[in-house]
């Protein structure tokens, strides 16, 4: 396993000049010794299903990047406007709670010394 997080990408940049190095040293030596038979083909036809992989492989990890990216984006988007309304929201619920509740007599419960709220 390698640990360069962009290697998928780089392997799908090279791996198409790879390809054409071998299958073209494969397709020299092929004419040179047998003309008449054409194995080559086989050497193309599987490095072909390799660069077919090196690219599944690069765009799945480009859709993996996006989608991380794309939950970050509106994670971030979320908690900013979470902060951005954090101190009126909060100003508005504590007001809006503060006119249901009831008013307390604090003469008479500070004599007990202990405040029950009950009605909450």
């Amino acid at each position: 396993m390698s640990l360069n997080p962009i290697k998928p990408l780089t392997d799908a940049i090279m791996f198409p000049f790879t390809f054409i190095y071998v299958v073209g040293l494969c397709a020299f030596i092929n004419y040179f010794t047998s003309p008449g038979h054409w194995w080559v083909q086989w050497v193309a036809f599987g490095m072909g299903i390799a660069l077919i992989s090196v690219w599944f492989r690069a765009f799945k990890f480009l859709v993996a990047t996006v989608g991380i990216a794309a939950v970050g984006y509106f994670i971030y988007r979320w908690w900013k406007n979470r902060q951005s309304m954090g101190g009126k929201a909060a100003a508005e619920t504590a007001f809006a709670e503060a006119q249901q509740l009831p008013a307390r007599n604090l003469a008479a419960a500070s004599k007990t010394g202990t405040v029950i709220d009950v009605e909450r």
